[in-house]
């Protein structure tokens, strides 16, 4: 029910000149709601601009992730990317995390010891109800503690106080200004266009691009997905913020694994290969492109909405797509495994059909010196 929904909403969203008469009242409806909600954001940012609200500062320095767009650029992976600096520098990490679709009381901590995951640093033997990005990211970064909560300024003194951490990772954080960040680092889409999309909820931007004023680095990800446009989205960006620092990105895949045992397999294994996809993340024509890049023919595709809490039923009808499209493979990502490990291997043909997994990982092309030059600057404060 939801997806099709979506898929029509999202068509709308990224559609600055709508077509037919449905799409042209449909998108007068929600641009009345985007001038509430642009409304809502200047007030917000004011209040915080002229010091009408006070930022809580917390005893280590924090460095805040985000986006001005409502999904699509990349965030866990840049997170992990951050905290692997952060530790070369000889810096305790901790994540504060929104938690996304989490079901377990909050706050509450993962982290990954000895290749186990910890609840609140006791042994977990189910993963339901946890997050998928806070899991996946604590299963990717050993001793690096991933704090869920709403409260970030409230777990950031957690992990400060509690878990000893020396430097903090703000997830999702541009739009989060009630705690006071040492480097705003912020994410744009490299397809986005020059002068952004409407805003929330006739477009996806979750504010406008002037907000990237308030950003000390802009990273461009996925820009290899969009080549052509990538040096005038970077004047563009200069236009609106010429201070910050500005880099360029990748996600690149750098492994492929059974969903089922885990056994790792050459990213070789899908060329070639008749392959159906099942995802619910923020870019699915991205994760298309890379499997296409990788030479294989992807037949198919169960896109849901970002975080979806897949059921059996979700699970089947991917099957039977991928049956039906004579797929040689089911191919999904690691943050979908969070929330399918239960499903693998259930339903007609689950036993038969391989199930694949696809590892991402962020590489910068540019601008990494001065990224690393400026975590170094705000750890030595």
């Amino acid at each position: 029910m939801w997806q099709p929904l979506h898929d029509a909403w999202w068509r709308l969203a990224t559609t600055t000149q709508p077509r037919s008469f449905t799409q042209h009242l449909l998108g007068g409806l929600l641009q009345g709601g985007a001038c509430l909600y642009q409304s809502g954001v200047r007030l917000r940012n004011h209040a915080y601009d002229a010091g009408w609200v006070r930022q809580t500062r917390l005893p280590c320095p924090v460095i805040s992730v985000g986006n001005v767009t409502v999904g699509g650029t990349g965030k866990t992976a840049c997170v992990e990317l951050l905290a692997t600096k952060l530790q070369r520098l000889g810096k305790r990490v901790a994540i504060l995390s929104r938690g996304y679709g989490s079901r377990l009381p909050q706050p509450y901590w993962l982290q990954q010891h000895d290749g186990r995951l910890l609840l609140n640093g006791q042994a977990e033997p189910s993963r339901d109800g946890v997050a998928d990005e806070p899991q996946l990211l604590a299963l990717h970064l050993a001793e690096v503690p991933v704090v869920v909560g709403s409260r970030r300024e409230q777990t950031g003194r957690q992990a400060c106080e509690q878990l000893r951490a020396e430097a903090l990772i703000l997830d999702d954080g541009l739009q989060y200004r009630r705690l006071h960040r040492n480097c705003e680092i912020v994410l744009v889409n490299g397809r986005m266009p020059l002068g952004g999309w409407p805003l929330f909820p006739r477009g996806p931007m979750r504010e406008p691009l002037t907000s990237l004023r308030r950003a000390d680095v802009i990273i461009i990800t996925k820009v290899d997905q969009s080549l052509e446009v990538s040096a005038a989205l970077q004047e563009r960006l200069r236009d609106i913020n010429p201070f910050a620092i500005m880099a360029t990105a990748i996600h690149e895949p750098v492994g492929l694994s059974d969903g089922a045992t885990h056994e790792r397999l050459p990213l070789e294994q899908l060329e070639g290969r008749r392959i159906s996809l099942l995802s619910s993340i923020g870019d699915p024509e991205g994760f298309e492109q890379t499997v296409r890049r990788l030479g294989a023919t992807v037949v198919s595709h169960a896109a849901y909405p970002d975080h979806h809490r897949y059921a059996l039923d979700n699970w089947q009808a991917a099957l039977r797509s991928a049956s039906h499209a004579r797929a040689e493979a089911l191919l999904t990502t690691e943050k979908d495994l969070m929330r399918l490990h239960r499903l693998v291997g259930e339903g007609p043909g689950g036993g038969s059909l391989p199930v694949w997994v696809l590892r991402i990982r962020m590489s910068l092309l540019s601008g990494e010196a001065l990224l690393d030059d400026r975590l170094a600057a705000v750890c030595a404060r």
